[in-house]
């Protein structure tokens, strides 16, 4: 497998995505108690600025340890930052993936046009078959926006895509 490194940034028609280490500590702290659209995963982030470098620092080192792909969302017209987004699954013989994210709730526009582009990406660089997105609370809205992309619901809490 290529080492996961060279895979930033990737680029859609509206956002750049590249490493976390990218985007200023604050901005990523302060995504973290915006409202937000978040999956199960993603919903337990840190509350306190130095917990947040810690968990910048964890989740860089999985991406150089080629165990996840985790990018910080950017706008690039205004070069805010919106969101984080994680492609996981690497470590298990399955051929399952998942995606996670997090998205500034004033930003929720941007969710289809990511969560598209991580399944793009994962089916130009991986062997998953299916890739699974879950939460513990999604809205009608959230739920409609990835249909309309392909994923289709379990009728509970989880979204999945085949590839």
């Amino acid at each position: 497998m290529t080492s996961f490194e060279k895979f930033h940034p990737v680029l859609t028609a509206h956002l750049t995505l590249d490493w976390l280490t990218q985007t200023p500590v604050k901005s990523i702290d302060d995504l973290f108690s915006k409202p937000a659209v978040t999956t199960a995963k993603a919903e337990k982030m840190p509350s306190q600025i130095l917990d947040t470098v810690k968990e910048i620092n964890h989740i860089m080192r999985r991406v150089m340890n080629d165990k996840e792909l985790t990018w910080g969302i950017t706008d690039s017209n205004s070069d805010a930052f919106v969101g984080i987004i994680s492609l996981r699954g690497f470590e298990a013989a399955a051929p399952s993936g998942s995606i996670e994210f997090i998205i500034d709730q004033d930003h929720r526009e941007y969710l289809a046009e990511v969560v598209e582009r991580a399944v793009r990406f994962s089916q130009d660089h991986f062997e998953f078959n299916q890739l699974s997105i879950t939460f513990n609370d999604v809205s009608s809205q959230t739920a409609k926006e990835l249909s309309g992309i392909g994923f289709v619901g379990d009728g509970e809490q989880r979204f999945t895509i085949q590839l």
